[in-house]
């Protein structure tokens, strides 16, 4: 690891200190707590009619990929899966021009930046 890598880690492990919330990741009757960083991505749409703009937003949960080991399986981020906090529920959707469900955060590929919207 070089040293701009080195301080780009040391950089998100301390903004996971700070701004980190321990959330419930569940899959089915299956659950994890972990430590999650929330955000958002606006995404914007093509509308139908000139001059008119189009969006959405999601909210999106920075979680180490690590971290969602369950039983010895990683789990990667699924349709359908649900993360609580304070009691508000978040299901993983598919957001953007392509769909995405969830992308790496990092270079590594260490970190899931997990698309979201609350459940109501």
């Amino acid at each position: 690891m070089n040293p701009v890598q080195a301080a780009m880690a040391a950089a998100a492990k301390a903004v996971r200190q700070v701004r980190g919330e321990t959330v419930t990741y569940s899959r089915g009757a299956v659950s994890v707590f972990v430590t999650a960083v929330r955000g958002f991505t606006a995404w914007e749409k093509t509308a139908p009619y000139q001059g008119v703009r189009v969006g959405d937003r999601s909210t999106d949960w920075i979680i180490d990929a690590a971290s969602l080991v369950v039983s010895g399986t990683q789990w990667t981020p699924q349709r359908g899966d649900e993360i609580d906090v304070d009691g508000v529920t978040f299901r993983v959707m598919p957001y953007g021009p392509e769909n995405q469900l969830w992308q790496y955060h990092d270079r590594e590929r260490t970190v899931y930046r997990i698309h979201t919207k609350e459940r109501v």
